[in-house]
């Protein structure tokens, strides 16, 4: 089973610095927008709780307003390649730039130089029961 973060639609609960000697930002999701995979590539939309994104090396590069509630895009830079979803839990280290647009109009822009994305305690995924 593979689990992938998707940025839209997930929810952040809280952007803060983060608590260690290393220099970065610390996201942590109340919601997370998850897609879960099974072997034969089929996928299952759900959501999952505790996941972080951690910014190592981050610097903003543009904020403001509130970066609080539901994402309405979000998307990720690695290397020169834009992506939306990421594996969870997952690190990419290289030239990242995060970009989180949230449905109340804020604007949060980051870069860094690994992100690392995953859970803050045991895994854990639910089946969303959408029509």
């Amino acid at each position: 089973m593979t689990l992938l973060l998707v940025l839209a639609d997930s929810e952040v609960a809280e952007v803060m610095a983060a608590a260690d000697a290393t220099f970065g930002v610390r996201i942590r999701l109340s919601a997370a927008h998850v897609l879960r995979s099974d072997t034969v590539g089929r996928h299952t939309a759900g959501f999952a709780r505790g996941v972080v994104l951690e910014l190592i090396g981050s610097s903003p590069v543009g904020a403001g307003g509130s970066c609080l509630g539901r994402l309405a895009h979000g998307r990720v830079q690695y290397d020169g390649v834009w992506v939306s979803q990421l594996r969870l839990p997952g690190r990419l280290i290289g030239t990242i730039r995060l970009e989180l647009s949230f449905a109340n109009q804020t604007q949060l822009v980051l870069g860094g130089s690994e992100l690392a994305c995953g859970f803050t305690g045991e895994v854990n995924f639910q089946e969303s029961m959408a029509c």
